[in-house]
């Protein structure tokens, strides 16, 4: 089925059935006129077929079934096959009413109910073979992504420590640091907060977005607390972003990358600008981090686990829902996303 999608043996199939038979239907137009007639007539009424199905598979539905504007869809579609019948009753009316002589067919739409049934089967037709293609489609991509969450699974419990005694070590790594050094202890209590986020809280196929930013505040602080003070960070979460559902750590790999590859000039500012809010329906994240070239080689490689971990993630569940844009300057790295929190069809 894959092989049949893919090379578009399906169409290829499709137009060799239908010229065939309607080839074998009219093969008397050799006997009575002309091969070059029979030729025409293959052409004229295969061409307008082929204007009605791929208007509709390449036009219609893309930009009018699949962003839900129905009404306007099924009134373009039957300008589509009025058109057709236009166009193939004027044929009609030549080639069968005044050169083969048939005086019944010698008015403009004594055909039309033929060409209209013909244009609106291979229409139905046309549908049938885009939702056969979007219901294989998905099932593919439901399958690829159980797979790969198989695959994370047991990756996962190959390298998975007990919680209980990392847990247990950070309690003793915390009571055996000194009161008067609030700073590390600090630094053991945010490692905490973080690991159990990542342990208990991100099984789940979505989150509510307070988590996810509490994370990523969680994160932010405990790099600063190792970054010295030429490093200036803003962090905006707008307040309209609250209640949101979403995938888990889809953002972390991108402040992590900020952080690790901020500039490090001794005279000018370093800068990180994390933002995070809702525009038209979409959840829109924006981290810029300062750079030298030299330190963004290894950030704007493709080879980058973390992005690249990401990307994967983002085609799997939000495909054609997401836009992810990564610019780079001489002085900028810039990284917008934008995921559509209300997909269509």
């Amino acid at each position: 089925m894959e092989i049949l999608f893919r090379y578009r043996i399906d169409h290829i199939l499709f137009w060799v059935a239908t010229i065939s038979f309607h080839a074998y239907n009219r093969s008397y137009i050799i006997d009575k006129l002309s091969w070059g007639d029979f030729v025409v007539e293959l052409l004229v009424r295969n061409l307008l077929l082929a204007g009605v199905i791929y208007g509709n598979l390449w036009v219609l539905i893309p930009r009018l079934f699949n962003t839900k504007r129905y009404g306007m869809y099924f009134l373009s579609l039957a300008g589509l096959v009025l058109t057709y019948v236009l166009f193939k009753n004027l044929h009609d009316m030549y080639l069968y009413g005044y050169v083969l002589g048939d005086t019944k067919r010698q008015t403009l739409w004594v055909n039309t109910f033929y060409n209209v049934s013909i244009a609106v089967f291979y229409a139905i037709f046309s549908m049938a073979i885009w939702l056969s293609r979007e219901w294989f489609y998905q099932r593919e991509l439901v399958q690829k992504i159980r797979n790969e969450q198989l695959a994370t699974e047991l990756q996962y419990l190959k390298s998975q420590m007990n919680p209980h005694v990392v847990f247990n070590t950070l309690n003793l790594i915390y009571g055996s640091i000194h009161k008067t050094n609030p700073v590390a202890r600090q630094l053991v209590v945010q490692f905490s907060d973080l690991l159990r986020y990542q342990l208990y809280e991100c099984n789940a196929e979505k989150v509510g977005i307070e988590k996810e930013i509490e994370y990523l505040q969680n994160y932010i602080n405990l790099q600063r607390l190792r970054k010295n003070d030429n490093l200036k960070v803003e962090v905006n979460f707008h307040q309209d972003i609250q209640g949101i559902l979403i995938a888990p750590l889809l953002f972390s790999p991108f402040v992590e990358n900020a952080f690790k590859f901020v500039s490090d000039h001794a005279h000018a500012l370093n800068r990180i600008d994390i933002q995070m809010f809702i525009e038209e329906g979409a959840l829109v994240f924006l981290c810029k981090n300062t750079k030298t070239e030299k330190q963004m080689k290894p950030q704007s490689s493709p080879g980058g686990i973390g992005i690249a971990n990401v990307k994967r993630r983002l085609e799997l569940l939000y495909p054609r829902c997401y836009e992810l844009e990564i610019r780079e300057t001489n002085e900028l790295f810039d990284v917008f996303l934008k995921i559509n929190l209300k997909p269509s069809l």
